[in-house]
């Protein structure tokens, strides 16, 4: 998949990182499954549902970055397709198809293990590794879902061999998974003193109310999981920067101002739905959130369970939706911070009304592009294809 560096649209964009995560989860070849265990089509999908929504719960406590909470959300995801894959007679590993994954140990004493407790084993070892447990509530509550998920096996008559070999198995995909994820780039990126640049009317600057220091400005140094750089697709530019009224660029920037006046109070709830800020940025416009990312494994999650997908189907739905989000992220974000443009509140407090604000808070990072508009239609077009069009309620 080339697209190098011409300029696409964002229906090409979205597609580009789609596609990537849908090919890397394709079926390729056969694998055993072992005779005396049951092939996880047979099996219900709630312990991967149940791992999506405990992980939406510790990101939100952990008040984590968009970009970092997909990152989070793919590799719990890859852990829960990895750690059961064995028992997926069409589907094949992910090693040598994402970046930097080369191998992952085999599955041993493949009749002995128990899918359920080997994903629970891998996802919960994965969580502990890109969580970074600033919440004090954090660890207690990874800690009991492990451990009361692994009692309702036993307590489904799963036996004690059965459980060390599934335990076993969990934890050797999760500690292979663990090391790759250190290898990243992730932790290069923190804790770097960034300043914005300026001199140009245009470049973005921290915004009211928050007045906050730029979020992750160095994360286009993540490694990607499907695509080859995190630049592969360029979007198309901005509008040139203008203050003369009518330009294209000022009636972008008026739009905001002008709607903020029309808005009704279905208006207000659909941006409350859809801000999904992190508690820091939420407040006091809206309650804290997982994050978009959280928001579309949710809703990936509730498309499993409407369409009642097994267990096979929801481990490599929810690898393709992470991975998808993950570089949706890591694409949107690296341009964010070579365009660098300004905030329509900052173009409109210095040009136009000095003491307006938006509804919802502005989010610390440059405008364009926008994380929604490429991360959400990118998960979008992996449920389409994985799991059709229908109409639903979103209960997130």
């Amino acid at each position: 998949m080339g697209f190098g560096s011409r300029h696409v649209g964002r229906r090409e964009l979205l597609l580009a990182v789609a596609g990537a995560a849908v090919a890397a989860t394709l079926p390729a070849g056969p694998a055993s499954a072992g005779a005396s265990q049951p092939w996880l089509g047979q099996l219900p999908a709630d312990t991967a549902l149940d791992w999506t929504s405990t992980a939406y719960d510790l990101v939100l406590g952990e008040n984590l970055t968009p970009p970092a909470a997909a990152r989070t959300y793919a590799y719990a995801a890859i852990a829960m397709y990895e750690s059961v894959v064995a028992g997926m007679p069409a589907h094949r590993s992910l090693a040598g198809q994402l970046r930097g994954l080369d191998r992952l140990p085999p599955a041993l004493h493949l009749g002995q293990i128990d899918w359920p407790t080997a994903l629970t084993t891998a996802v919960a070892a994965v969580l502990r590794e890109v969580l970074p447990f600033a919440a004090p509530t954090t660890r207690p509550r990874l800690d009991g879902a492990e451990r009361d998920a692994v009692l309702a096996r036993r307590n489904a008559g799963v036996s004690d061999r059965s459980i060390a070999a599934s335990v076993a198995h969990g934890g050797a995909v999760a500690a292979a998974l663990v090391r790759w994820s250190r290898s990243d780039g992730h932790a290069d990126t923190l804790g770097r003193a960034y300043v914005p640049p300026t001199g140009r009317p245009e470049l973005w600057e921290s915004t009211p109310p928050n007045y906050r220091p730029a979020i992750e400005p160095y994360w286009s140094e993540v490694r990607p999981m499907a695509l080859r750089r995190a630049d592969e697709v360029e979007p198309a530019p901005p509008v040139p920067f203008s203050t003369e009224a009518g330009s294209p660029f000022h009636q972008q920037a008026l739009a905001p101002y002008e709607q903020f006046s029309r808005n009704t109070d279905e208006h207000r709830a659909i941006a409350r739905f859809w801000t999904d800020n992190p508690g820091s940025f939420s407040a006091p416009f809206g309650t804290p959130t997982g994050l978009p990312s959280g928001h579309w494994m949710q809703i990936a999650a509730q498309g499993i369970a409407l369409r009642g997908v097994r267990l096979d189907g929801a481990v490599e739905t929810l690898a393709m939706t992470g991975i998808a989000l993950h570089d949706a992220f890591l694409n949107c974000w690296t341009w964010k911070y070579r365009y660098n443009l300004l905030r329509p509140v900052t173009y409109i407090q210095r040009y136009v009304d000095p003491t307006w604000l938006p509804f919802v808070n502005s989010p610390q990072f440059p405008e364009h592009t926008s994380g929604h508009s490429v991360a959400s239609p990118a998960a979008a077009a992996v449920l389409t294809a994985q799991l059709g069009t229908f109409a639903f309620t979103d209960h997130s």
